[in-house]
């Protein structure tokens, strides 16, 4: 979803289209017109299927509802029944696209759409071609029995900003930029507070629970939040998630054990590694969201599809291009040694996951650290690796 953030962060960097459309479909799922849906669906081969499916209706505290329109409830097919239903909106708008050498951009006039699944945004040049564009939409939505949801529907420039896919994007004053304005995507109000309630609760939940328990728990929830916005301006945010979350580790410790110091609880469970203090054991310990490395995300050639065989090389070179991005000239002299693949699982390396350097031969045992005496892997491989060096360790 992150990819879809940044190519409305594309479209609005560019300048020229400061207003914007953040539409809101008024319970998309449930009311989507069955007739349209068939319709568009054609002469596909399990289009009877598909119309059994729209039509089973629903079981609700022992009542049998019948479904005259939207898309199965919970439905593995019912994402891409709505994509399918509200594919050609960019038709509907009259976008057009224009060739820049080998880049194919949107035309100047044009107006931009960023759509996933039901949620979407529609940039233009001015205000009156904003609310063109929502009228154009809403005679289109209405065909195939969909309205705006008028509260949650705004049309605002990108100085006030706007909310998508969990990112807020909007213009922040500047004294570096010749306009005095700079264009941010950040981790929306709502994103962050959604994050710190999940850890309170988190954390209330395991007060007097084991610290391992805790933070094999925890960690799933930093990792995945940061890595989903780390490809917008997070920095400032990370570092303040991160003193929540160290107001939650004294509040856990102190409510865990009522009776003890708070220089009995920082011996406990606080621990340095190097000029860092960690929070756990010495052997597992709490990561933090400012861990995440910022990585902009390369966009990808509009049109380019993943399925197309004379792009294969395109995408491969751009998976070299993602690793360029982020590692250091050491690191990717590496990467570079062992074909930018993971010797552990085999993927390559730049499949979204973080990575670790791994010793060939450790430190303690004379290894050096020049590239040859190492290996980059993923790492989750990384600590795969450790724990059955672990176990071979104990079993002899």
């Amino acid at each position: 979803m992150y990819f879809r953030g940044s190519e409305a962060f594309r479209i609005a960097s560019k300048g020229a289209k400061r207003w914007v459309l953040d539409a809101d479909i008024k319970g998309a799922f449930d009311n989507i017109s069955h007739d349209k849906l068939l319709e568009i669906i054609g002469n596909f081969p399990a289009r009877e299927l598909v119309r059994q499916w729209l039509k089973a209706g629903y079981m609700e505290d022992s009542v049998f509802h019948v479904t005259g329109a939207g898309t199965p409830q919970g439905g593995v097919i019912s994402p891409l029944l709505a994509n399918i239903a509200l594919h050609g909106m960019e038709g509907a708008l009259g976008t057009e696209y224009v060739r820049n050498g080998e880049r194919i951009e949107l035309a100047r006039k044009s107006p931009g759409l960023v759509r996933y699944a039901d949620d979407f945004v529609v940039f233009c040049r001015t205000k009156e071609d904003t609310e063109q564009a929502k009228e154009k939409l809403r005679i289109w939505l209405a065909e195939r029995g969909l309205t705006f949801s008028e509260e949650k529907t705004r049309i605002v420039h990108l100085d006030e900003g706007f909310d998508f896919l969990g990112f807020n994007v909007r213009h922040y004053l500047s004294r570096k930029k010749k306009n005095g304005r700079v264009l941010l995507m950040k981790p929306s109000k709502d994103s962050t507070k959604r994050v710190m309630r999940k850890l309170k609760e988190t954390f209330k939940e395991h007060v007097g629970k084991p610290v391992e328990m805790l933070i094999k728990t925890v960690n799933p929830i930093i990792r995945g939040w940061a890595n989903y916005f780390r490809v917008g301006a997070s920095a400032g945010r990370f570092q303040k998630l991160d003193a929540y979350l160290h107001r939650l580790m004294w509040r856990w410790t102190m409510r865990s054990h009522p009776s003890k110091g708070k220089k009995w609880l920082a011996r406990k469970y606080w621990h340095q590694n190097g000029k860092a203090w960690i929070f756990g054991t010495k052997k597992l310990s709490m990561t933090r969201f400012a861990m995440t490395p910022i990585r902009r995300h390369i966009g990808v050639r509009r049109f380019a599809s993943w399925d197309d065989p004379d792009l294969e090389q395109y995408f491969e070179d751009r998976k070299i291009l993602e690793l360029d991005a982020w590692l250091s000239s050491f690191k990717m002299q590496v990467a570079k040694q062992q074909g930018y693949v993971c010797p552990v699982c085999g993927e390559h390396l730049a499949n979204g996951e973080d990575l670790h350097q791994h010793h060939l031969v450790p430190k303690k045992d004379g290894g050096k650290n020049v590239p040859s005496n190492y290996i980059l892997v993923h790492m989750y491989c990384h600590q795969a690796t450790h724990a059955e060096m672990r176990n071979q360790s104990s079993q002899s």
